[in-house]
């Protein structure tokens, strides 16, 4: 890895420092004038400026080791001090772009790229990157591994859609948002003695922000769809996983959802958020469903609703094959 010569560099940059420095420097200094003024409310915008400062570190963190370095031998791909590995095309067996609306709606791309272990490895990109990242997709289609029969074994991989991607990152920012809302309403609740209905509106966005807490670190820890050949496995609680045969869906589709989020302080057109589904429904006529991330799993989710829709194929042509015997 030392020889390569690398042509193209994804990531490695520190986007967003200035605004989080300057937040940082805006309640920090907010922070100490409210300190020295001995009022409470401090407190609050002590928090505020430690949320600013992990920001702070994050982007250094990132622009420090978070990089993908494409060479015209292989890739170096590092995500923490001392887990960079180097992979080379002849042992990646495919690579993939794959992109869509997040869920404000902003434009996300993805490369996702599979080596020898057989572990889909997955880096964001900005357009501006995307030179090299075509460079990285042509080498490994161009090494052979990426090219396979669609009827062969290689060719029917096993994908994994779970809620592990941004998992950890939608935990923290929960625990540090019910922080903050304890921060602000502890001392409110004492002010109103836990009575009335101010102090069941308190305790009742404190409940909220605990179910939400809870529905994040179950989707984490629960949620799975494993995509193989004959069948795929989903899991969306602890205890509701099931296998089912591709042949055994009576029909699938993908469905995008866009809703109009309306704020009480602000009187403008609303911010819509965008969800997409992937909804099928078995045999016994059951319907079920489960959210994905489009520019994250979109690649799979097509996959897998490809593979059910060549099992409907396949057996409608058997159906077929048996009147036309009869």
């Amino acid at each position: 890895m030392k020889n390569e010569k690398w042509k193209y560099k994804v990531g490695g940059r520190a986007r967003g420092i200035i605004p989080s420095l300057f937040l940082a420097v805006l309640f920090g200094g907010v922070s100490i004038y409210l300190y020295l003024d001995k009022q409470g409310i401090f407190l609050f915008s002590l928090l505020l400026t430690a949320i600013a400062l992990v920001l702070v570190f994050v982007c250094i963190f990132q622009a420090k080791f978070v990089k993908v370095l494409i060479g015209e031998r292989g890739i170096f791909y590092q995500t923490k001090p001392g887990n960079g590995r180097f992979a080379a095309y002849r042992e990646i067996s495919e690579a993939w772009e794959s992109s869509g609306e997040s869920l404000n709606g902003m434009e996300q791309h993805f490369v996702n790229y599979r080596p020898a272990d057989g572990r889909v490895v997955r880096f964001p990109f900005y357009p501006y990157e995307s030179e090299g990242v075509h460079y990285l997709i042509k080498c490994v289609r161009e090494g052979g591994a990426g090219i396979l029969p669609p009827d062969t074994d290689e060719g029917c991989k096993a994908y994994i859609i779970d809620g592990k991607i941004y998992g950890k990152t939608s935990i923290v920012v929960c625990i540090a948002l019910l922080a903050l809302m304890l921060a602000i309403t502890v001392p409110l609740i004492s002010g109103v003695r836990g009575r009335g209905l101010g102090g069941i509106m308190l305790l009742g966005g404190i409940g909220t922000a605990l179910i939400i807490l809870a529905a994040v670190i179950i989707r984490y820890l629960c949620f799975k769809v494993w995509i193989g050949k004959s069948g795929f496995y989903f899991r969306s609680g602890p205890f509701n996983g099931r296998f089912y045969q591709y042949r055994d869906i009576a029909g699938c589709k993908i469905e995008k959802k866009v809703y109009k989020h309306y704020s009480r302080f602000y009187s403008g057109p609303g911010r819509q958020l965008y969800y997409y589904y992937f909804i099928f429904t078995d045999k016994s006529g059951r319907i079920r469903k489960f959210q994905f991330q489009q520019p994250i799993y979109g690649h799979e989710v097509e996959t897998l609703k490809k593979r059910i829709d060549q099992a409907a194929g396949i057996s409608r042509k058997r159906r077929k094959t048996r009147k036309s015997s009869i």
